[in-house]
């Protein structure tokens, strides 16, 4: 086993890239090797990019993660932020910041990872930056491509607009809370635990959504993804489109294991609403829009309307919808 320290920096780097981009494809001009990454641009296309850090100790937790999810799920936080923009990614770049005890073999595995949902998803790595840090650290850089007519912001939500959810909400969360807690995958049975520990380790960039809304010639007027949780995404639209919502408590995507797997204090409802980490996508549309996709794909929760931002739960009551889930700089 080779350490950091042994090894290099440079040597590194080869070591990675290897992995991560053996060829440069179209429309790359230039990748690694140089610095900074060239590609061509097309007529009436524009490249859309993000950043996202992922930091050990705050982000993921080694005790339950293998550096291979740990590469895995960075890129995918990334890929999602490129599909809440209704684009499709295209290239990435890695920033890595590495204590020095870590072996060579471990940051491999790492780069498969990174490398496996990039290939996954059509994106190629074609450079970054790598340095000592006193946690292990990435930030990743996405560039993605959208036909100029068809990009779509948080912004664009109007009264009288249908509220949408791809997929199903609350297992992501629920997950984390089975791997912190050490819950027994026999108390739930093991499919079930897998299913819902898979989805916060792993989870899947909906960029399927975006193909299958360009194949049907469809636009949403508003889109994000779901990374702090349903409630605060939801804020998230109505503040930017200067308007309000009710949202359907009983019409949320819950899965069979969330209400297998929930314990008190937590409760299924709370899960999909703050549980956050399940990266599908919340989007609003005419909801005649959408009558000639798959209703497998995503499932219509609430309603665009004027002002005030309300739930209405089960039992007909209507309540203010308040955004919780994840906060950066929320005391914890």
């Amino acid at each position: 086993m080779s350490l950091v320290t042994e090894t290099g920096e440079f040597n590194l780097i080869h070591r990675l890239a290897s992995i991560s981009s053996p060829y440069t494809k179209s429309p790359v001009i230039a990748g690694i090797g140089d610095d900074a990454a060239v590609f061509r641009t097309s007529p009436g296309m524009i490249q859309v990019a993000t950043t996202d850090a992922f930091i050990e100790g705050y982000h993921f937790d080694l005790s339950f993660y293998q550096m291979d999810q740990v590469g895995y799920k960075a890129m995918v936080v990334n890929l999602s932020d490129i599909a809440a923009m209704n684009a499709l990614p295209m290239l990435a770049t890695v920033a890595l910041g590495v204590p020095a005890s870590y072996s060579i073999e471990s940051l491999e595995d790492l780069y498969r990872g990174l490398a496996k949902a990039a290939s996954e998803n059509g994106v190629q790595i074609v450079g970054g930056d790598t340095t000592s840090s006193p946690v292990l650290m990435l930030s990743i850089t996405v560039i993605g491509e959208v036909i100029e007519s068809n990009i779509v912001y948080r912004g664009g939500a109007r009264p009288g607009d249908s509220l949408f959810v791809s997929g199903s909400l609350g297992e992501a969360a629920m997950g984390l809370d089975l791997l912190r807690n050490e819950v027994d995958p026999s108390l739930l049975g093991n499919a079930v635990w897998e299913n819902l520990v898979r989805r916060h380790l792993t989870p899947v960039p909906r960029l399927d959504l975006v193909r299958a809304w360009a194949r049907e010639g469809i636009r949403p007027s508003a889109l994000i993804d779901i990374s702090d949780g349903l409630t605060s995404e939801v804020h998230h639209i109505c503040s930017a489109s200067d308007c309000g919502a009710i949202l359907w408590e009983s019409s949320l995507p819950l899965p069979v294991e969330v209400h297998t797997g929930t314990k008190e204090p937590r409760s299924p409802t709370d899960y999909a609403l703050n549980g956050g980490d399940d990266y599908e996508l919340l989007f609003t549309a005419m909801p005649d829009l959408l009558e000639g996709m798959s209703s497998d794909l995503f499932t219509e929760i609430g309603l665009i309307t004027e002002k005030d931002v309300l739930i209405q739960r089960t039992d007909g009551t209507c309540e203010p919808l308040v955004a919780g889930g994840h906060d950066h700089f929320r005391p914890v």
